[in-house]
């Protein structure tokens, strides 16, 4: 939020940092599975299961993530068939 407290020079001044998310499913997806904590892959009781879920959910969240380039199209507006 703006302020009037806080000096324009630093921000000004200051070093501007993004975080991208890669472009491509793969990436993406490689990226979000690389960054998974340790802990889960200690988990011995339904490891097959979990695995599945964590990778579409991965997948879902990549997916999500490419689709933003095209904006609302085709996820929120409703169309005329005839």
């Amino acid at each position: 939020m703006p302020s009037d407290r806080f000096p324009v020079t630093i921000l000004q001044q200051g070093v501007k940092v993004t975080n991208e998310p890669p472009r491509g499913l793969k990436a993406n997806i490689s990226k979000s599975l690389m960054r998974l904590d340790k802990s889960f892959e200690d988990i011995d009781k339904n490891k097959s299961v979990w695995k599945k879920l964590v990778f579409g959910l991965s997948f879902f969240h990549a997916l999500i993530l490419e689709r933003r380039k095209f904006g609302s199209l085709g996820w929120n507006i409703p169309y005329q068939f005839s």
